[in-house]
């Protein structure tokens, strides 16, 4: 059976999933978390003979990993990790643009994770290192409904947070405190985090 991305299963959020054909034989994996508890899973879906059949008729899959730290976080980051090691042992699954969309489905789901009272239009936006003239590293979105900006924000903090270059500086807040002040926003916010400013604005 399929399970479409975004749905609940067996008490999972299906966040990400990815199924590869390699001389006749279909292999899969799949990246799930639990909101209730903050804990994060990779599962290894069946090998078959289609794309629909990585999830058995009562909805199993093959193996899994599962990550239940007290820190959603951690839970992430280290599924993120498992999910790329899974997908590249499994055939015709990994390629190039394999990192970019599991972050993609990562920061979407993220995003959606608390709803706005109302609906708002937001910018996201970016400042490079220690910098505010106008020569200054920077991105900024137009505005965008207010989930749209969470996910665009997302991806910029992914995109300065995914190395292991650590910068301390007065003000800032830790990355994990970072994801969260995003994932609850539901207004501007701005914050610095490794040194980039970041915010959402009206």
């Amino acid at each position: 059976m399929r399970i479409k991305t975004g749905e609940q299963h067996q008490g999972w959020t299906v966040v990400g999933q990815a199924r590869g054909e390699w001389r006749g034989s279909f292999e899969g994996v799949w990246l799930g978390a639990d909101e209730s508890t903050g804990h994060w899973m990779v599962g290894r879906q069946h090998d078959g003979q289609s794309m629909d059949d990585g999830f058995d008729p009562n909805g199993n899959w093959g193996a899994s990993q599962q990550f239940r730290e007290d820190n959603e976080y951690l839970n992430m980051r280290r599924a993120l990790a498992a999910y790329d090691k899974e997908a590249r042992t499994a055939s015709d699954v990994w390629n190039g643009m394999w990192d970019q969309r599991a972050y993609e489905a990562v920061a979407r789901h993220l995003a959606h994770r608390v709803p706005f009272p109302a609906p708002v239009q937001l910018s996201a936006g970016w400042i490079g290192r220690g910098l505010t003239d106008s020569h200054s590293p920077m991105g900024a979105t137009t505005p965008l409904d207010g989930p749209v900006a969470k996910y665009e924000l997302i991806r910029y903090l992914q995109g300065q947070t995914r190395f292991d270059e650590i910068v301390a500086e007065a003000g800032s807040v830790s990355e994990q405190e970072a994801y969260q002040l995003v994932i609850n926003a539901t207004g501007p916010v701005r914050f610095v985090c490794r040194g980039v400013t970041f915010y959402l604005s009206k």
